[in-house]
């Protein structure tokens, strides 16, 4: 094509389809490069597998396999906010699908612990978002990418500091009293500046959503809520947990009263607070 002869209006339209050209091709080489190193980590793991089965290793062979089972279990992840229908969709599709078939209800521990997560922002295709922002301030932006202006967006968001990438994972679990396994009902990022009223919100929310969506009746009430040694989540379980005496008319006032110095405090529907005792442990070998 001879751009001498074209016009202003003209050159312009085409300087514009080549910007929106190349805007595409970014996008496509980022999603070609999530697929590539997704591909690479299914590498990894045949890897892995196959050295078990060389070596005959059995417990990493079991190891292995429970792991890639537990891949099947639709988990939805947390992009934005926290919100209700996050959590009652993986305490659905998690905990109340695989037990349909209980007749005796049995005491629940909710868990919540965070994990080491890879700072980074990730595209989601199957809800075309982006994934990996923290989830006290990502209510600043618009996850979806629409177009590359949409990414521009964030990051620019993610440079002026007002949302951050997630580093570590907040993670709450539900633990069945009588089972050995773990159901994961959130995985939300965060970046750490969270507050004891913040995580205070939180541990009353996962407990509010499983006896709405009926979990409570179905595979059996929450009798503790257990975290670790971190200070905000502690100050949290505590103000939730620890606010009033158990009630004489309790069924386990009689058993527990007569226990002198067991610490009887409870919350709500008589919610105790649990520490994992790992880090019991470790506090005492501090103070010796």
């Amino acid at each position: 094509m001879n751009y001498h002869f074209l016009g202003l209006a003209h050159m312009q339209d085409l300087a514009k389809g080549y910007a929106d050209q190349t805007r595409q091709l970014k996008l496509q080489g980022l999603n070609e490069s999530r697929q590539y190193m997704s591909t690479l980590t299914q590498l990894d793991d045949y890897h892995c597998l196959l050295m078990a089965i060389s070596e005959q290793d059995i417990p990493r062979l079991q190891q292995i396999i429970n792991v890639a089972l537990s891949t099947f279990t639709t988990l939805t992840p947390t992009i934005g906010p926290i919100r209700n229908e996050q959590l009652d969709e993986n305490i659905r599709s998690v905990v109340l699908s695989s037990h349909a078939d209980i007749t005796t209800l049995c005491g629940v521990s909710l868990m919540v612990d965070e994990i080491a997560l890879e700072e980074m922002a990730v595209h989601l295709s199957k809800y075309n978002k982006i994934a990996g922002l923290c989830w006290k301030h990502s209510h600043l932006i618009d996850p979806v990418l629409c177009t590359y202006e949409s990414a521009i967006t964030i990051a620019q968001k993610i440079h002026d500091g007002e949302v951050h990438l997630g580093k570590e994972l907040t993670v709450i679990g539900v633990a069945c009293f009588g089972e050995d396994e773990l159901y994961p009902v959130l995985a939300a990022p965060t970046c750490k500046t969270e507050n004891a009223r913040d995580m205070e919100v939180l541990l009353a929310h996962a407990v509010e959503r499983w006896n709405m969506t009926g979990a409570a009746t179905s595979v059996g009430p929450v009798w503790s809520f257990a975290t670790d040694s971190d200070a905000t989540r502690r100050a949290a379980g505590h103000r939730l947990f620890l606010k009033k005496p158990l009630s004489p008319e309790s069924l386990l006032y009689g058993i527990l009263n007569n226990m002198p110095g067991l610490n009887t405090m409870t919350g709500d529907a008589e919610v105790t607070l649990d520490f994992d005792f790992k880090h019991i442990f470790k506090r005492k070998l501090f103070i010796l």
